[in-house]
């Protein structure tokens, strides 16, 4: 590969050339600067929003909370259907510490191999 390229220098340039060229416009684009902000479409698109807003805020003042719903004979009818969390006891403080009367470790780390052993009969 890096043969190729040191014999044909020129082609590479042209083409390394092309390729950030590409990247540039890509990036800026070729068309003019336009303006951010344009007074017409913003301010119909602000004042519908603004309305839409009131009209929201008008339906949620029409909006009463009594708590008669609580009285409902449809509310009293529903049923808790819900677990009981039974408490469990809380583990070790540290689980990762080592257990108090387990084996011990030997020097390579390893722990003792009797202990998996499969039971004799």
């Amino acid at each position: 590969m890096m043969d190729y390229i040191s014999q044909h220098k020129l082609i590479s340039l042209v083409v390394l050339i092309v390729i950030i060229a590409a990247a540039w416009w890509g990036f800026t684009g070729v068309s003019g600067p336009s303006s951010v902000v344009t007074s017409s479409g913003t301010l119909t698109a602000t004042s519908s929003q603004d309305a839409q807003i009131v009209s929201t805020l008008l339906q949620l003042q029409a909006v009463s909370l009594s708590g008669t719903i609580l009285n409902d004979p449809d509310f009293l009818a529903l049923q808790d259907f819900t677990t009981q969390i039974v408490t469990e006891p809380i583990g070790r403080p540290d689980p990762f510490a080592p257990l108090t009367g387990a084996p011990a470790a030997t020097s390579t780390g390893a722990l003792n191999p009797k202990l998996f052993a499969p039971a004799k009969h």
